[in-house]
């Protein structure tokens, strides 16, 4: 199985928002959050054929994240799932994909810091960050069977600029 770690793209500064009377899940990809991450998605399938599950966070800038991958790989259906929220520890999130068929791709759109303390527990089996997901910073790892703590490869973590780089297929 392999796993796709995503963080949302660029949102609203979360003071100007918030002050405007908006809440943090409420923020929104600015519209060049969503122009580049459309265009690193598109990048993405020069790297990723197919995506079997996509799940992300309530949050509304990882489901607009999310929307636009699903728009790229054809629709995907996505799955929101309150592990994702940056709230909750890395271990809630690896038992959820525990319980996830150990074939295919799943992609997970979620939130810093969370995402570091995930990859540390996948692969080294300590929630530590171990790499530093920029917005819209992916990184993929694999797992010979089911999700488990410190049983992650890491194959590849591409920044944003990296991933927008990439010659599209």
């Amino acid at each position: 199985m392999k796993l796709l770690l995503v963080r949302h793209g660029i949102a609203e500064e979360a003071e100007i928002f918030m002050t405007g009377g908006g809440s943090d899940g409420q923020r929104p990809l600015t519209e060049i959050g969503r122009k580049k991450m459309r265009k690193g998605a598109n990048r993405l399938r020069s790297q990723i054929r197919q995506i079997d599950l996509l799940a992300c966070s309530p949050l509304l800038r990882a489901r607009e994240t999310a929307e636009i991958i699903a728009g790229v790989f054809g629709d995907v259906l996505i799955v929101e799932r309150t592990e994702l929220d940056f709230g909750y520890p890395p271990e809630a999130v690896v038992a959820w994909l525990a319980q996830c068929p150990v074939d295919g791709l799943i992609t997970v759109v979620g939130h810093e810091p969370q995402l570091s303390l995930l990859t540390g527990l996948l692969l080294a089996d300590v929630a530590q960050p171990l790499l530093i997901f920029r917005k819209g910073g992916m990184a993929l790892i694999e797992f010979s069977g089911r999700v488990a703590a410190g049983a992650g490869t890491l194959l590849w973590a591409l920044t944003p600029g990296q991933l927008r780089s990439l010659k599209q297929e």
